[in-house]
């Protein structure tokens, strides 16, 4: 894999592998550099050099000695250069904006649905990039723009596909959009496609090479890691998982206990005017609601019965459930039982399935370590190199 010296190091495929290897380990010495990528030290001092002189790099202290001389620690820039990662669930926005060292430096909630159809949703999302941008100017400039949406996403060109919950929503060029209104490149996927990346990064699939990331929301959706990638299918659409049991279809039916009833905890919060929603169905069950417990119940067999056909199918080392009912400890060993008792003995002998650790910023995170990824690869990092280095200087 060795290079001639004078080669470019701008277009050098060798800096971008130097710059992968510092960005999924982080903290790594030259000399951890040239093990890892093969290449000989002179390259690898030549091509840090290089990433340290344009920002994409800084050295970040003495790492331990292993017996010699302490070897200098190298990250991605914490200081220079920032992205937006942003999710657009089905009833709100979370914004966030990182350095390019995934370290978070702004987040903002903002409460939209997608119901509304696509403009609101996405002019709200513009203002509050800008929001964001201006509250991080210190760190600038903007390299990139990750975004998650709630619904099928062609990846290869960054548009929506008939997602169902608005006829406006379809064929949405959410990717040009973005990169036409702040001019940098910009990347569209799936939500929980994201989510599994930030899992597999910094959550409960860190090492796992086979991966099964679960959304219990509005509907139920998946993330799938194969072999240590993500898996997005031929068209952007694997995961989508054949299920009516998630969080909108458990509120139609908790209002007809409430209507009917049966509940007399829902019954009482709609005659408050509450709204009836899974997460109130996974309270008044908790508070010991029998009607709410078997509505739960029900779901979570029905989750698991399709997860076993998932399981047996796919293997997954791990299953990561996320997502608004992930909480409720009885509704998570219900679908656990239920996959346990389907699926293939071999596929569940040392299958773990684990809630979520990594909280509401998920698909956010997951979204920036996408964009992140995108903008340090060989196709882009000469791009993102003249941005840092056009940069004022701060």
């Amino acid at each position: 894999m060795d290079e001639v010296l004078d080669t470019n190091p701008m277009s050098s495929p060798s800096s971008a592998a130097i710059l992968a290897a510092i960005r999924d380990t982080g903290g790594v010495s030259r000399a951890d550099l040239a093990t890892s990528t093969g290449l000989s030290k002179a390259i690898v001092s030549e091509r840090v050099r290089w990433l340290v002189g344009s920002g994409l790099v800084e050295e970040t202290g003495a790492n331990a000695s292993t017996g010699g001389r302490r070897g200098t620690a190298l990250s991605l820039s914490r200081s220079r250069g920032v992205v937006v990662g942003a999710e657009i669930a089905m009833t709100h926005l979370q914004v966030t904006v990182f350095s390019l060292a995934h370290e978070l430096l702004w987040e903002e909630r903002v409460t939209v649905s997608m119901r509304q159809g696509p403009e609101p949703v996405l002019n709200a999302l513009e203002r509050a990039v800008e929001k964001g941008l201006t509250a991080t100017k210190a760190h600038h400039p903007l390299c990139g723009i990750g975004v998650g949406i709630a619904g099928p996403v062609e990846f290869e060109t960054g548009r929506t596909i008939h997602p169902p919950v608005h006829p406006d929503w379809h064929d949405q060029q959410v990717r040009d959009r973005l990169q036409e209104r702040f001019g940098v490149p910009a990347r569209i996927d799936n939500e929980v496609n994201l989510m599994a990346l930030a899992e597999q990064m910094v959550g409960q699939g860190q090492q796992v090479r086979d991966l099964l990331v679960i959304k219990l929301g509005a509907w139920v959706g998946a993330g799938l890691v194969s072999n240590g990638k993500l898996h997005r299918g031929a068209q952007g659409s694997a995961g989508s998982l054949v299920t009516t049991q998630g969080g909108d279809h458990i509120a139609e039916q908790a209002e007809l206990l409430a209507t009917s009833g049966r509940s007399a905890m829902l019954a009482k919060a709609s005659t408050a005017g509450q709204e009836i929603s899974a997460r109130l169905v996974v309270e008044c069950a908790q508070l010991g609601d029998t009607a709410c417990r078997e509505l739960l119940d029900k779901a979570a067999e029905n989750i698991g019965q399709v997860l076993s056909v998932v399981v047996d199918f796919f293997n997954p080392a791990t299953i990561v459930v996320a997502g608004r009912m992930a909480g409720d400890n009885d509704f998570l060993a219900r679908i656990r039982e239920t996959i346990y008792g389907r699926s293939l003995a071999l596929a569940t002998r040392d299958l773990q399935i684990v809630p979520s650790a990594l909280g509401p910023e998920s698909a956010s995170l997951g979204a920036a370590i996408m964009i992140i990824d995108e903008i340090t690869s060989a196709g882009l990092l000469t791009r993102t190199a003249r941005r840092l280095s056009e940069a004022p200087a701060r």
